[in-house]
């Protein structure tokens, strides 16, 4: 799968909001104190984050799927999302990172991008992220990283990212 046909893949997927098959339905960052929640299939495992690292993951082989909240609104974002772009760059130290183009989630402003690149052993991967703007200061971040080579991955994945429901 080419660049061109995953970025549109990943901003098609991130326009609707509906999931089918789903079995575990994730609360950030607790279903009490809910902000947002995504749905996933089976199969995929759950860690949530810690005080020191607070992104939650979903994780199925070599595939992982990171989420949590920050702080922010539309003027401080760009922090938001280099944060995310650092830890690409130096993962994957070639990675196309294209600039988040404004778009909606589950009816909410937000910004998402798709890239990839290659990590330290050659494995060329895919990048799918979304900021979505969930309430006064707060910024949903989720973003995914995908072996191209699993295209199967990489539609559960978009799967997931699609589920996102604001709170």
């Amino acid at each position: 799968m080419h660049l061109p046909s995953i970025s549109a893949f990943i901003a098609a997927c991130l326009s609707f909001t509906s999931l089918a098959h789903a079995d575990l339905t994730i609360f950030y960052p607790d279903e009490k104190n809910a902000v947002f929640s995504i749905k996933a299939p089976e199969g995929w495992e759950f860690e949530a984050g810690t005080e020191e690292d607070p992104y939650c993951t979903l994780s199925k082989d070599d595939t992982v799927l990171s989420f949590c909240t920050v702080e922010g609104d539309e003027d401080s974002l760009e922090e938001a999302i280099e944060g995310t772009y650092e830890y690409v760059r130096e993962t994957y130290p070639k990675a196309e990172l294209p600039t988040p183009e404004k778009t909606t989630i589950d009816g909410k402003a937000a910004v998402a991008a798709a890239g990839s690149g290659k990590d330290t052993e050659g494995t060329l991967t895919q990048f799918g992220f979304a900021w979505v703007f969930v309430g006064e200061d707060k910024i949903a971040e989720l973003w995914f990283e995908v072996p191209e080579s699993d295209e199967d991955l990489l539609k559960e994945a978009a799967e997931i990212l699609k589920s996102f429901k604001a709170r």
